[in-house]
């Protein structure tokens, strides 16, 4: 008995989904590694945590979340592009925030090189690098998140452009086809030949029964027979 396949066949091409895919993901675990690094030290200082690393840790887990669940939708039934590209447009306005206000809020550190006459001891350089670390993998994920949007709307607009349909003209309102007789394989037969009998107009029902003039064109007198 040949195996029914439940799972409905993808849209998506499978190199550009997979590797956008692989993009975002490396980019949030970096990005959540390094968040959790910044808020277990900032919390046990006793420092405020700024609003740029939550927002910043909070995508990272969405995104972490939402690439877990459509991987899971895309082998067992399916993924639906409108369903990721909703996903995708969502999570793409949460980086786009966090990366710009990274950007802005570390700007001072990122125009500067990572070298003891900068930062004075070693801690201090690791530091410097871990933020240029989270400012480029952080512009990763915008990016990647981006370009998989970009191909949800691609994929979307393909799926559903195979679904329309041309309206068919009404029949009622078609022009018929004139084709002569010698093409549709009739002989040309002149019109009077294909009346019926009744539109004869030398009917009998229309102007009574006329005996023809040639029944009486022959001489059948009686002469007598000739002597030889």
């Amino acid at each position: 008995m040949a195996r029914k396949d439940k799972v409905k066949p993808t849209h998506y091409p499978f190199i550009p989904f997979h590797l956008l895919r692989s993009a975002q993901l490396a980019s949030s675990m970096v990005v959540a590694g390094i968040m959790f690094y910044f808020l277990w030290h900032l919390t046990h200082d006793h420092y405020r945590l700024p609003w740029t690393f939550i927002l910043l840790l909070a995508v990272s887990l969405l995104t972490i979340l939402s690439l877990s669940t459509t991987i899971v939708l895309h082998c067992c039934c399916g993924l639906n592009p409108r369903l990721n590209v909703c996903l995708n447009a969502a999570l793409l306005i949460l980086w786009s925030v966090g990366f710009a206000l990274l950007a802005w809020w570390s700007s001072g550190t990122l125009s500067h090189v990572c070298n003891k006459s900068n930062w004075e001891d070693e801690t201090g350089i690791m530091i410097c690098r871990i933020y240029k670390a989270l400012f480029s993998f952080t512009l990763l994920g915008f990016v990647s998140t981006l370009s998989a949007a970009c191909l949800d709307i691609f994929v979307f607009r393909r799926a559903t452009s195979r679904g329309k349909y041309n309206q068919m003209q009404n029949v009622d309102h078609k022009e018929a086809f004139d084709a002569p007789d010698h093409v549709l394989g009739l002989d040309s037969v002149p019109l009077q030949t294909q009346r019926p009998y009744n539109d004869d107009p030398t009917n009998s029902s229309n102007h009574g029964y006329n005996v023809p003039g040639e029944q009486f064109q022959y001489d059948t007198g009686y002469r007598g027979a000739r002597v030889p």
